[in-house]
């Protein structure tokens, strides 16, 4: 009985194939001191492995030589990569982090009836607290209305003065967005409007 030829060629280059593409059992393990070892014989008893599903590629190993050979090597190149990627994915949380949006605060009404009409800036930051939002819009020059320039005292305002705008956003707990305009440093306006 013959064997047909072209069976016999498609044998022999599918063990040709499998010779270059020799895949190996590499085992990995930390011992008691933290040292990570890979190696293809089994580790030693007690030892818990993990079995890797890596190609080796036999040649020779060589200090000089960029090519990485032994199991030794190319798992002391996984574990940088490794390293690496780790730091950089926690660079990566803390930027998220450190660029994230501040949580909205809000102005409960309780704080909002206690803001009045030319009250400075540091009392009504003691009120209110930090805004969610600050705008620098200038300053007032000659205003033709007047302008809030004391608690309970309002004036034409024909100096310079600084123009700020404090806005709290809308929380489900309180849905009104609140700006408090500033004029020169003190209360000029209280605006507040239901959002949803």
């Amino acid at each position: 009985m013959k064997t047909p030829a072209s069976i016999v060629a498609v044998v022999l280059l599918a063990s040709a194939l499998g010779m270059d593409r020799a895949a190996a059992q590499v085992y990995r393990w930390v011992d008691e001191n933290g040292t990570v070892h890979y190696s293809q014989s089994s580790p030693p008893p007690g030892v818990k492995a993990r079995l890797l599903d890596i190609q080796v590629k036999e040649g020779p190993a060589s200090p000089d030589s960029k090519d990485c050979y032994t199991v030794r090597c190319q798992g002391e190149r996984m574990e940088e990569r490794l390293a690496r990627r780790e730091a950089l994915d926690a660079k990566l949380a803390a930027d998220r982090a450190a660029n994230a949006p501040k949580p909205v605060r809000g102005l409960e009404f309780r704080k909002y009836i206690s803001i009045e009409r030319g009250m400075t800036e540091g009392e009504l930051l003691n009120i209110a607290g930090e805004p969610d939002f600050i705008a620098d819009e200038g300053a007032v020059y000659d205003a033709p209305v007047t302008a809030q320039t004391g608690r309970h005292v309002r004036g034409g305002a024909s100096a310079a003065l600084s123009l700020r705008t404090y806005t709290y956003m809308p929380t489900p707990a309180d849905p009104f967005t609140t700006t408090v305009t500033l004029v020169g440093g003190r209360v000029s306006d209280i605006e507040r409007a239901r959002k949803f």
